[in-house]
């Protein structure tokens, strides 16, 4: 489903020049759950931002169902086929939890079907958030505004749910709540899961475990 072939980027640190990717290629099959450690710094969110096409690559090529990212409609890519759950979550404190849930559906369309507003409130149902639908998100807990996240990452029924640490900011009964529901996701919507993550916890629910280190990533154990 996934294919980067050769991706190398290099950003400016002071007069210095940085590789933090070096000809990194990596291939995710459909329905696969892979997670990707590293020490901080390494790269690793650099490289989900050029998996989620907020970040482009200084060379190599990147590829989605086989066509090349470079030749597609960016905007199409990361509302339909790409969920993101970012580490600081970037919700609208002002906003429900439902309306969060919503913001992709609404960036595309003035009113929101009710087809959709009751898929919405199925994966809330589905994440045990469903009780939250018309609070403020601005008064969630951390556990709570990431299952909000997830909920808000799968609205568009993407291909792929792309996660950058996702149990960050939670304590560990929390981090293994949000561990189950990502294997949730990935065994019973069939949705193929790239995570970013620093915990061995949390790396250890994938099928798969990279490391990235000096630019490259290596398959562990």
């Amino acid at each position: 489903m996934l294919q980067l072939n050769n991706i190398t980027k290099r950003f400016q640190d002071g007069e210095r020049e940085r590789t933090v990717l070096d000809g990194l290629s990596l291939t995710v099959d459909d329905g696969a759950f892979i997670a990707i450690t590293g020490e901080s710094g390494a790269g690793k969110t650099t490289l989900l931002s050029i998996m989620a096409t907020l970040l482009d690559a200084d060379a190599g090529v990147y590829t989605i169902d086989g066509t090349p990212v470079a030749s597609m409609d960016l905007s199409q890519v990361r509302n339909k086929q790409i969920g993101i759950v970012f580490q600081d979550h970037r919700l609208l404190p002002q906003f429900t939890a439902v309306q969060n849930v919503l913001l992709p559906v609404l960036a595309q369309q003035a009113e929101c079907p009710k087809a959709t507003y009751e898929r919405a409130l199925q994966l809330m149902e589905w994440m045990g958030i469903r009780a939250l639908e018309k609070t403020p998100v601005g008064v969630l807990s951390g556990g709570e505004k990431t299952r909000v996240a997830i909920c808000r990452a799968l609205i568009n029924n993407p291909k792929v749910l792309l996660a950058d640490e996702p149990t960050g900011q939670l304590d560990s009964d929390n981090a293994h709540t949000i561990a189950s529901l990502f294997q949730k996701v990935n065994s019973e919507l069939h949705t193929t899961i790239v995570m970013v993550t620093h915990s061995d916890a949390m790396a250890s629910v994938a099928h798969k475990v990279y490391r990235l280190e000096n630019g490259k990533l290596e398959v562990r154990g």
